[in-house]
């Protein structure tokens, strides 16, 4: 397979389709379990219609990916598997783009398709990959950034486009995952140090990426809502980094053949490769870009085993790199076998829980007490009880309840009085769900709430 994708013919990867097709079989014939992440973006693209993220939808979610759930919802309602076949689709666009960007950017000696095989395979290092993420979003957009980073590398000429594109695909990219804006500064330096960047092209950079952000505050300067917009975005993404879903020992488990294979490909690469000047800088690029994404990993808010996505280009560039330098056809043939049983039987046995030592628990919602007594309402959950909404839909602003929680904490605030009348005028809440009776204050507060509803336990039923 690895003589077969050495040939420089794009027609190769109607075949790297159909074989990340067949890799993904077991994930899509027997689905896993919603996690916690898709039934809240389920939720969120259910609400985002007609309300305004921050203001009428109390969240943290990145702008760009809420309008996509918006999207999602639209076309596929609540179906896992058709968002589960359109990010392997997703997978397989990424993985010929990077194959086609090096070979434009002439990274190897001769152009293949190696690297875009190596990218597909290394997307099944965990289950939880094949689904649509913002990281699997963003990192489209973050591939054209490498791709425009390249050129200027190579070039150096005054291509103004170029270093503004790079700014604008970061910019777009930090609307997905506002860590990614990490990469900003990461990129600044390898200009510096590669393309000995003008102060005017850093100027440049930075203009394109703050012109994605100022045109964002433009949309909510006009509707008088900068405030929210700092608080329940900016602020509160930066006070959750380094929040994980899942821990270090699991993370080490899923990865370690792609890690076995990457610190091999560096030391033999480093000792057989013969580079050109030009391909021997874009090599300390990409592992600078590996370093880079290390970091942003390490700032990521509610880190798991998909955040890890930014790791994949440099990963591949490398073991293929290594591949591609073994002189004997059938040694090379076995790494490569090696490589990708490797990837797919850890996947699957971690998410058979044959391997008991990945904790995959985080990942997913608790059952709710609540599951029998509410069913196929429209309810408001005054807590982070968000599994019930997998048998039911939201109402009210309230999702993401480290935001909302001050709203509650506070009933004499008249802000907060406001907030939760509104929000119950406007989607009329067939129940609400009050665990630690944090509604009781507002009852006598909000007409709307004491006559039209009445408790039961920990549960307001509309009348």
């Amino acid at each position: 397979m690895l003589r077969y994708f050495r040939i420089n013919d794009p027609y190769r990867l109607i075949t790297l389709l159909v074989l990340l097709a067949l890799a993904s079989l077991p994930l899509l014939i027997t689905l896993p379990a919603m996690t916690l992440q898709e039934l809240k973006g389920i939720v969120l693209g259910e609400i985002i219609g007609g309300k305004l993220l921050y203001v009428e939808i109390i969240d943290r979610t990145a702008p760009l990916m809420a309008l996509t759930d918006g999207l999602l919802n639209f076309l596929f309602g609540r179906s896992l598997i058709a968002r589960h076949i359109l990010a392997l689709l997703i997978i397989f666009f990424q993985a010929g783009y990077f194959g086609i960007l090096l070979i434009n950017n002439k990274a190897y000696s001769d152009n293949n398709y190696v690297p875009a095989l190596i990218f597909g395979f290394l997307c099944f290092f965990s289950f939880d990959l094949l689904a649509i993420t913002p990281e699997l979003l963003a990192s489209i957009l973050l591939l054209m950034a490498l791709n425009n980073l390249f050129k200027e590398i190579e070039f150096r000429v005054d291509r103004d486009s170029i270093v503004l594109n790079l700014g604008v695909f970061l910019g777009l990219a930090s609307l997905f995952v506002f860590s990614y804006s990490i990469f900003l500064i990461g990129v600044i330096f390898i200009l510096i140090v590669f393309a000995r960047a003008t102060v005017r092209k850093i100027l440049l950079l930075l203009f394109g990426f703050l012109l994605i952000h100022a045109l964002l505050w433009i949309v909510y300067y006009c509707y008088e809502n900068t405030t929210e917009l700092w608080d329940h975005f900016y602020v509160a993404n930066v006070s959750q980094f380094g929040s994980s879903l899942i821990n270090i020992k699991s993370i080490f488990i899923l990865g370690v053949v792609p890690l076995t294979y990457f610190v091999f490909s560096l030391f033999m690469t480093t000792r057989e490769a013969r580079l050109t000047k030009y391909q021997s800088q874009l090599f300390q690029v990409i592992f600078l870009w590996l370093a880079i994404a290390l970091i942003q990993v390490y700032f990521t808010s509610e880190r798991t085993p998909h955040s890890f996505f930014t790791f994949i280009p440099s990963i591949a560039y490398f073991i293929s790199h290594y591949l591609l330098l073994i002189r004997r056809k059938f040694i090379a043939e076995s790494m490569l076998w090696l490589l990708i049983a490797g990837l797919i039987a850890v996947n699957l046995l971690a998410k058979s829980k044959v391997l008991t030592n990945v904790d995959y628990i985080g990942l997913f919602p608790v059952t709710s007490p609540y599951q029998k007594a509410v069913a196929n309402k429209n309810i408001i959950i005054i807590g982070d009880d968000l599994s019930i909404l997998k048998n039911n839909t939201l109402a009210g602003y309230f999702l993401d309840w480290d935001l909302s929680k001050k709203y509650f904490e506070h009933p004499d605030y008249y802000e907060s009085i406001i907030k939760i009348n509104n929000a119950i005028e406007e989607d009329k809440p067939q129940a609400i769900i009050d665990e630690n009776g944090m509604m009781a204050p507002f009852v006598e507060r909000i007409p709307l709430l004491k006559k039209n509803y009445r408790k039961e336990n920990s549960i307001y039923w509309r009348r």
